[in-house]
């Protein structure tokens, strides 16, 4: 089992605020990890009431010892797919929620950090117990122990400032809201106009349940902020807001179903200068004159939009966390007649850690002095793709070969085929188990790798999902591939461990 040592404790004062700085962990990341794991122990937090009023995450490594901190990885080596911090805390509890624990703040590779707008804050009890749920992306074949970090800035209740602030309480939007692992798919071409919204241009995206990207107010209140979490590919979340029985007039931006009205879109901006392609991007947050006055009975809707001119995006996700002041003195806006601000701000410019691309450097294969084998299989093993590897050599360093109509399949040796996912208590050969995919690759595959390359894509998609058993995984560690590719040679990779690279060939 993970252990998580006691938090890093630091702590200055100006002004009744305390500047804490916390760190869970330290986390054994095994080579290629890509697991959902959860601490529910001793996940370091305040340890006197009162109220956050910001917070900014982040992730970095262990110093020899496994103390905490050192450097911030590579994203391109390893970095936090998500953290998602939960409570039981009552003060702040949030709205609609039935389940002990609560989701109050999430972070992805964006890192978007909380400020709350002077006057608010969320609540915190010295007896709440926080949980943290985290996927901790582990892109290499090496091992490495790691801290997530949260700095925290804190009015402890004895502080004057803390009559001054009012409780905000958070409303957890998604997509596909209620999933441990709530993603879906992106293809490159669909959608409209080189872009893909979902729920709303997927065919039947909730089969005949109910819609999971919509939630109802409870409370009476103000909206103060929120923020979108996406992956690459990603264009912008958008929250919108439907009143029953009311249709919305006088000057208002139309949301994306009929009678809705838009309550803020969240930009994603790529610092890269080749688009939408990375996760050199930073998210669009509200400012602080944001006030949506909110009733019992609104609908709050969520979608994200994706690109889909570039290439093909797996696994994404679209999710906002928005806060809300119940009864807020303060007051608000009626959005059912007024135009929002719209214009946001991002938390933090371009990140170091986001700056080594890749596609920059030739590491390819070429296809004619390599010689063709006639395979019905390849093996996945030690993060090679056994035969037809880029980097194979000896007998491996061939072309696995297949005629036109058949199917070669691809089995995951690295994963274990007794690997369980259980929230409480993942067994050992899920804790063990190293995830791939077999992804088509766009253009030819033969460059380094880095945050932006390679990408998704092709004449010919196909895409495994990630190959093993327990969420993440598809629930099964072999693949094959679709009988209907035409003649040709095809390059594949990882998309977990994109410096994986594989050629396979169809003939007639």
């Amino acid at each position: 089992m993970l252990v998580l040592l006691p938090s890093l404790a630091a702590a200055s004062s100006s002004a009744g605020i305390e500047h804490l700085k916390f760190a869970a962990g330290p986390y054994n990341v095994i080579p290629g990890a890509n697991l959902i794991l959860t601490q529910f122990n001793k996940v370091p937090k305040p340890k006197v009431d009162g109220f956050m009023i910001r917070m900014s995450p982040n992730l970095r490594y262990a110093l020899p010892g496994g103390r905490c901190c050192g450097k911030v990885p590579l994203t391109k080596d390893v970095h936090l797919h998500h953290g998602v911090w939960l409570s039981d805390g009552k003060e702040g509890s949030g709205e609609g929620n039935g389940y002990g624990f609560y989701p109050f703040m999430a972070s992805g590779e964006e890192k978007t950090q909380i400020q709350f707008p002077p006057g608010y804050g969320y609540p915190v009890a010295a007896k709440d117990h926080w949980i943290l749920n985290y996927m901790i992306h582990n892109l290499t074949d090496r091992q490495f122990k790691v801290y997530i970090t949260y700095d925290i800035d804190f009015v402890p209740a004895t502080s004057p400032l803390a009559a001054t602030i009012t409780p905000a309480h958070p409303i957890w939007m998604d997509v596909e809201n209620h999933h441990i692992y709530p993603v879906f798919n992106v293809k490159k071409g669909t959608g409209r106009n080189g872009k893909f919204t979902f729920p709303n241009m997927a065919r039947n995206p909730y089969g005949s349940g109910a819609p999971l990207n919509k939630f109802t107010i409870d409370h009476a209140g103000t909206l103060i902020g929120t923020a979108g979490h996406l992956h690459p590919g990603g264009l912008y979340t958008e929250l919108d807001l439907t009143r029953p029985g009311v249709a919305p007039s006088g000057h208002f931006l139309p949301g994306l179903t009929p009678d809705s009205v838009r309550l803020f879109r969240s930009w994603a901006h790529y610092f890269d200068k080749r688009g939408p392609v990375s996760w050199d991007v930073a998210m669009s947050v509200t400012n602080s004159d944001w006030r949506p006055e909110v009733k019992p009975g609104d609908v709050l809707s969520v979608s994200a939009t994706y690109d889909t001119k570039i290439a093909s995006w797996y696994e994404v996700m679209g999710i906002m966390v928005v806060w809300e002041a119940w009864n807020d003195p303060h007051g608000g806006t009626n959005p059912m007649n007024h135009v929002l601000d719209q214009s946001g701000h991002l938390t933090h410019g371009h990140l170091a850690e986001n700056s080594y691309y890749g596609g920059s450097a030739f590491i390819g294969v070429n296809p004619k002095q390599w010689a063709e084998c006639a395979r019905s299989q390849v093996l996945i093993v030690g993060f090679r793709y056994t035969p037809g590897d880029f980097s194979s050599h000896g007998s491996q360093k061939c072309i696995p070969t297949i005629t036109q109509g058949h199917s070669l399949e691809f089995v995951n040796e690295d994963a274990n085929s007794q690997g369980t996912f259980n929230v409480l208590n993942p067994n050992p050969f899920y804790l063990t188990s190293v995830f791939h995919t077999i992804t088509s690759c766009e253009g030819a595959c033969n460059k380094n790798y880095g945050i932006a390359y390679p990408l998704a894509g092709g004449r010919f998609q196909f895409d495994s999902g990630e190959l093993g058993e327990g969420t993440p995984g598809v629930g099964r560690l072999t693949w094959s591939t679709p009988t209907s590719l035409p003649a040709g040679t095809y390059t594949f990779f990882c998309r977990i461990h994109p410096w994986m690279r594989g050629i396979f060939r169809v003939i007639q």
